[in-house]
Parts: structure tokens; C-alpha cells; sequence
């Protein structure tokens, strides 16, 4: 994979580069985010799409998101520079925090929900694979950053941080991959170049790519000490402490390097991805810290002040998402379609958490469709009965939350096979005489049965207190000589996988004695 292919900045001003950089031909940079005092909005409206507009649910294009993501954090604070007291392990509360609020609808990382790739959607499911303190000594600056005459005494370029991040992998034996984002994060008086931008003229954070020593792609972001760098520690400070710039810049890469992790996914026509369309924008305060700070997110109890992210739905920079349940596996049917059997309709499987699930059932043509709901079927089992015979039966899921209500439907049951029922009695033909040839219909049924069984039987002379007559299981029988003088009946068993019946022939003339 491409080193750069996915690279975006937190842009700080279109300013003039550096006076000690070069501007080589440079890899794209999107996410221009003004210097503190220019207005930081951008247009809404202009819904992000996927650069391979082929590249959909189902497709094979290569474009992807990360469907889940585990986090890690490289603290590369050498001897000789620091950070601020519990710096690195409020950052590490925060990414735990974000791991432990996973599926919820509550902060901004729900919003990336809605975007997808040939395999699925995003799924807010994040771990925080751990963090690391590396302590090895900054190389030989690769770069100048001097602006306004303001130069760091270290500054790294892209090339270094990539080595670095590399090692300190193989090292601490870290998984890399699709599904991993590396944060890798520079003390104070550390800055960084890349193509000609540097921290002190244009960005405050990027993420980008390279390939990793398993050929699986490295993802990483670049997250210098915020708070020192004129333009990126805007925004409000609910913890009171250096980490809340920082975290609030790693919250803007991790969304756009989760829904756009090599830059063939979800960006606008500018080339701008989620969190750029909405930088420095956050909304509306959900209160107030103990500082007197605002805070816009709640995450696992902890207050975080982060940029919004930008919501196809709605078109507008959003907070947290909670969209109407979307449908990602069909419901289905347990059970047997037989009268008297019971049906269970599973929920099926749903994104975007719904809070309520309401059935209800449906009797459909043999052949399908023309469906109607069969009154008082409202649970998520249904025992089936003697008028759903010969029809297919439906289950309707809906799904509710409090952005609106999503219906899915089962496929049709099997045909319902009812417990035979007589529709015309069976009949008798023939001579009633000793020696004659009595023939038995089998009578119309509905059902339908599968098996019929016959059985002769001899009444008295009125037809009454019939009795079996031994081995006379045929749709044939001929007379004896004990039934002269009788009534001849047959009864007919109609059976099924549902059930069986019986349905009695009227009786006969008395028989003849005469052969």
C-alpha cells in the first residue's frame, strides 16, 4: 500500500509554508482547518460519497472502512523532554473510555455508523490495545519548521514518525492491520513536516498509511502536543489539562481513519472527510465540568469537549447519531407449518440499537403475496390454526428507537398443513348381498391428507351399534353370510403430518341373505 494514500491534516491556515521548507510535490492534504481567529465552518450540505462510487454493499472494489478498531498509543517522550503531569494516562482513560462505550448513541463516534463498505457497515466496536512510553532518543532532525521565526528543536518528518511507529510494533509485539490505528504522540517543543506542511504553519494532526513489514497496512496518526502549538488547543477544556487539546484532535483522525482509512472511501468533492467538514465545530454543551468548562460529550462518565462529525443523514455536523434501526439480517421463522404447531419469528439482526421490537403475524397466498394480518398476532410466537390451512405464513418485525421505526418481514413459512377435515362423507356402491362387490369412496377432504385408511364395519338393522368387522380394510369389501340382515358402514381415517380424522360413510341397505 501507498505510504500517504490516506493522508489528511488538521489544517491550521492556507498560510505560507515555512520559510526553511521545501514544497515538493506533496501527497493529498485535505482538512484545512483555519488558524485561531478565521472561521473554521464549512459547507454543509454536500454529502460525503465514496471515491469508487462502485465500491458498495456487495461489490469486490477495494475501497474499505474499519468496520471495528482497536487503538494504541506510542508516547515517544525521550529524556530531555516532557509532558505535563498525567498527560499519558488521561489519554489512556480516554481511550478506554471510548472502547467501553462501544454501540452506545451517546457520543460522536456513533455517527461513523452510518458508513459502509463492500462488506458492511461501520460497527462502533473499539478496544484499546494498550499504550507504550518509548523513551528512545529523537533522530537528527529530517525537517525544519521555522515560521515567523519560531523553530522547534526537534522536528521529525512523516519518514521517521513511520519508522519509529514500526518499531516500537515489532517490539511491544502489537498486531497491525486493518482494523489497528496507531497514535503516536510527540512532547512539547517536538514538531513535525510533511511535504512542505508543518505543525507550526498547518496542521496539528494527520493520518495516514504505510505498509507494514506483514504487507498488512500500518494506519496511524500523527498527534503533536496540542496545546503548545498556536491554533489547536481551541475549544473548551473540561478536564483542565493539556490531554483535552490532544484528545480532542485525536477524536477528529480517528473518525476520519475509520471511515476513511487509505483515502479511497468517504470524503466530499473537495476531498474533505467526516471530521473536516466539521472542524472546530462542537456543538451544543451537554453541561458544564467542575472547572466551569464545557463538555459535549459524556463518554463512560468522563467529559470530553471533541469536534463534531459530519452525518450524510441530515446532511449536518452531528454529535452523536441516532438514526432510525437499519436492517443488516432479515428475521426468520422457527418452527413447523402444521395446524396446531407453534412459529417463533426471530428479531433478525439490527444496526443503530433499536430500544423496541413489535410482531405481527400474516396469512399469505399459497403462491405468496396478497398477505393480510391475522388479527390479535401481535407476539413473536403464534400457534397456528385450522384457518391458516393452504396459506404461507409471515411474521413483521418492527424495530423502534427514537429516531423512527424500521419494518422487516420473514420470508413465508412452508404451505401450513392443516389437520384433515371432511368436506363430503365418504360413500358405498355396489349391491348390498351376500357375495356382492361393495366398493368405498374415500369421501373429499381438506388437509390435505397424505394416507386414508378404511375400515368396514356391521350395524343393526337401523344402522346403529356398529361393530368392526375383522380384517375389512380395503376401499373393497364382499358380503357374508354374518352380515345378512345387517347394515354395512366404512369409516374413513384421513391422516397428515399435521394430525388425523375419521368421517363415517352412511350405512347400507340391509344386506341380502340371497347370494
Amino acid at each position: 500500500m501507498t505510504a500517504f494514500a490516506a493522508l489528511t491534516a488538521l489544517m491550521l491556515a492556507a498560510a505560507a509554508s515555512s520559510a526553511g521548507a521545501a514544497s515538493p510535490a506533496r501527497a493529498p492534504i485535505g482538512g484545512l482547518v483555519p488558524h485561531a481567529g478565521h472561521s473554521a465552518a464549512k459547507a454543509a450540505g454536500a454529502n460525503v460519497f465514496l471515491q469508487h462510487p462502485p465500491c458498495s454493499l456487495g461489490s469486490l472494489f477495494p475501497c474499505w472502512v474499519m468496520r471495528t478498531n482497536t487503538t494504541y498509543a506510542v508516547y515517544w517522550v525521550p529524556s530531555g523532554y516532557s509532558v505535563e503531569t498525567g498527560y499519558e494516562a488521561d489519554i489512556d482513560r480516554y481511550l478506554s473510555d471510548v472502547a467501553a462505550a462501544s454501540g452506545s448513541q451517546t457520543n460522536v463516534f456513533s455517527v461513523a455508523t452510518q458508513y459502509y463498505d463492500a462488506t458492511g457497515f461501520v460497527d462502533y466496536r473499539s478496544t484499546f490495545g494498550g499504550s507504550f512510553v518509548d523513551t528512545d532518543p529523537f533522530p537528527t532532525s529530517g525537517c525544519d519548521d521555522t515560521f515567523q521565526g519560531v523553530q522547534d528543536p526537534v522536528c521529525l518528518t512523516d519518514r521517521q514518525l513511520q519508522t519509529e511507529i514500526q518499531r516500537v510494533i515489532a517490539a511491544r509485539g502489537w498486531k497491525d492491520g486493518r482494523n489497528a490505528l496507531f497514535f503516536i504522540l510527540t512532547p512539547k517543543s517536538v514538531g513535525s513536516c510533511i511535504s512542505g506542511e508543518c505543525t507550526t504553519n498547518s496542521f496539528c494532526a494527520y493520518h495516514s498509511d504505510f505498509s507494514g513489514a506483514s504487507g498488512e497496512p500500518i494506519l496511524y496518526a500523527n498527534i503533536p502536543y496540542a496545546k503548545d502549538i498556536d491554533g489547536c488547543a481551541r475549544g473548551p477544556s473540561p478536564n483542565g489539562d493539556d490531554a483535552d487539546a490532544t484528545i480532542n484532535t485525536m477524536s477528529h483522525e480517528q473518525n476520519e481513519a475509520i471511515t476513511d482509512p487509505v483515502g479511497d472511501a468517504w470524503r466530499n468533492t473537495d476531498g474533505d472527510e467526516i471530521a473536516d467538514i466539521c472542524a472546530w465545530q462542537f456543538g451544543t454543551p451537554l453541561g458544564t465540568a467542575s472547572n466551569g468548562q464545557a463538555y459535549n460529550q459524556l463518554i463512560n462518565g468522563h467529559p470530553y469537549a471533541l469536534q463534531e462529525v459530519y452525518s450524510n443523514d441530515g446532511s449536518r455536523c452531528r454529535q452523536r447519531y441516532v438514526g432510525r434501526p437499519a436492517l443488516t439480517a432479515r428475521p426468520t421463522l422457527v418452527g413447523v407449518a402444521r395446524q396446531g404447531h407453534v412459529l417463533s419469528a426471530s428479531r433478525g439482526s439490527w444496526r443503530q440499537l433499536p430500544t423496541h421490537y413489535a410482531y405481527h403475524w400474516l396469512r399469505c397466498r399459497a403462491t405468496g403475496g396478497r398477505c393480510a394480518a391475522i388479527r390479535g398476532a401481535r407476539s413473536a410466537t403464534y400457534r397456528i390454526v385450522s384457518a391458516d390451512t393452504g396459506h404461507r405464513l409471515e411474521a413483521r418485525v418492527t424495530a423502534k428507537n427514537s429516531g423512527g421505526t424500521t419494518n422487516a418481514a420473514t420470508k413465508g413459512s412452508a404451505v401450513v398443513v392443516g389437520v384433515p377435515a371432511s368436506r363430503k362423507r365418504p360413500q358405498i356402491s355396489g349391491p348390498a348381498q351376500v357375495g356382492g362387490r361393495l366398493a368405498a369412496g374415500k369421501g373429499s377432504w381438506s388437509g390435505p391428507p397424505k394416507t386414508y385408511r378404511f375400515q368396514w364395519l356391521r350395524c343393526d338393522a337401523s344402522g346403529g351399534s356398529c361393530v368392526e368387522i375383522e380384517h375389512a380394510t380395503h376401499p373393497r369389501y364382499r358380503p357374508t353370510e354374518p352380515d345378512a340382515r345387517h347394515r354395512l358402514r366404512v369409516r374413513v381415517t384421513a391422516r397428515n403430518a399435521a394430525g388425523s380424522k375419521t368421517a363415517m360413510s352412511p350405512a347400507t341397505v340391509p344386506v341380502s341373505a340371497e347370494p
